[in-house]
């Protein structure tokens, strides 16, 4: 294929992703449709590097069935790409050599994108809402301070993470650890409109089951309500002695707590959406019986970015109506939210997420990287596609300056006696 060809072969199919009809890049996770007045913003520096951000948001939107179909459609293009392509003879030893070396490097660039994806700097999406009463949050995240946190994970660079991805309040629930959040609770700013809040929490194991627990109370330690003896009595157990907990997932949804003798609720959320990727793909595998789980036990929905300093992608996020919240202390704001998770409100959060393409099983498994590619496209906005298209203009040109030079140095060739 010429140089030509080339170019106009990747700008044909550059042009025919980027035409694909524009859809907002936040949905609602439970109706799949857009939210009013919530958007996605970016940052100028997140443009100028459009293609490069772009990608590894994608990847982080992944499960992890979909990473290793990528992968396994990266390996495939790779062979047929080394087998048509034009080669010079060479003995088999010298070939083998030169495919081995070029499998290599082929895998080292793979394992490099997805390491800085994991651990390099790189601006973020940014969640924007139009209305002042309402409050970002997410309800479970880590820091170093948890056994398998990233190290340069403190309490300040989570406070960052979640500031420039648009959240205003978030809990630390770190694994059986309190500290970290306690100590990110003292520099709070005075109210909650003044800055990032962190809040303290911790997560542990419970009934053989994850869960996130908001505060500082520990619920192996603390008796449920009613549960302890003395429940028989007469009087009404005192449920709000017990401490918020959510039932985090990837779990296994058998044994998510149910209320005991004394009728007060172990769990009062469950997580219909996580950010890792094993928490991604169960979330939208199981969606149905999350919602029916919440919908008997009374437990609100909610989204976790269960980050532990992995990534610069928020996966979803958690709108909260409270007026006048930006002139609350962040503790009163922080028992405010957790009165609502107490009482069982369905409504009082609204999950928002980064859109993706629609699950694929069975046959159409082997089609997730096509789909996640026009996922990908579709998904762009306007701001994204010009960047897109600055950058594959700038690619074509050098593309065809390298086929001219090629050129050129061929008719060198051929001209010398």
């Amino acid at each position: 294929m010429s140089g030509k060809a080339k170019v106009a072969w990747v700008v044909a199919v550059a042009a025919v992703l980027l035409a694909l009809p524009s859809r907002s890049p936040v949905i609602s996770v439970l109706s799949g449709e857009p939210v009013p007045g919530v958007s996605l913003h970016f940052p100028a520096a997140y443009l100028a590097l459009a293609p490069i951000c772009g990608v590894l948001d994608f990847l982080t939107l992944l499960t992890v069935p979909e990473h290793i179909a990528i992968l396994l459609t990266l390996i495939l293009a790779f062979v047929v790409w080394r087998v048509v392509r034009r080669r010079r003879r060479r003995g088999v030893l010298a070939r083998m050599a030169i495919e081995v070396g070029a499998f290599v490097l082929f895998l080292g660039v793979v394992v490099g994108v997805y390491a800085y994806g994991a651990l390099g700097p790189r601006p973020m999406a940014k969640l924007e809402v139009s209305d002042p009463d309402v409050v970002v949050v997410d309800f479970h995240s880590h820091t170093a301070s948890s056994h398998d946190g990233r190290k340069s994970f403190t309490a300040p660079v989570n406070r960052a993470w979640h500031r420039d991805a648009g959240f205003d309040l978030a809990w630390i629930t770190d694994h059986d650890s309190i500290g970290a959040g306690q100590r990110a609770e003292a520099r709070n700013p005075t109210t909650a409109g003044q800055g990032m809040v962190l809040l303290t929490g911790r997560e542990v194991v419970y009934r053989n089951e994850h869960v996130a627990v908001l505060g500082t109370v520990d619920p192996r330690v603390t008796p449920v309500p009613g549960d302890s003896a003395g429940g028989g009595s007469d009087e009404a157990p005192d449920c709000a002695s017990w401490p918020i907990l959510i039932q985090t997932i990837p779990e296994n949804l058998d044994h998510v707590p149910t209320p005991g003798p004394g009728g007060c609720p172990v769990v009062h959320a469950i997580e219909i959406s996580d950010g890792a990727p094993k928490g991604i793909d169960q979330g939208e595998r199981d969606r149905g019986e999350i919602e029916h789980i919440a919908d008997s036990l009374h437990l609100v929905l909610v989204a976790s970015s269960n980050n532990h300093g992995w990534g610069r992608t928020a996966v979803a996020w958690n709108l909260v109506e409270v007026p006048g919240w930006r002139s609350m202390s962040p503790e009163q704001l922080g028992a405010r939210i957790e009165g609502m998770l107490r009482a069982g409100d369905s409504g009082a959060v609204e999950v928002v997420a980064r859109r993706r393409q629609h699950r694929a099983d069975g046959a159409m498994r082997a089609a997730s990287p096509v789909l996640s590619l026009v996922a990908l496209f579709g998904g762009l906005t306007r701001p994204e596609r010009l960047a897109w298209l600055v950058w594959i203009g700038i690619g074509a040109l050098l593309l065809r300056r390298r086929a001219s030079a090629r050129r050129r140095e061929g008719n060198a060739g051929s001209a010398t006696p």
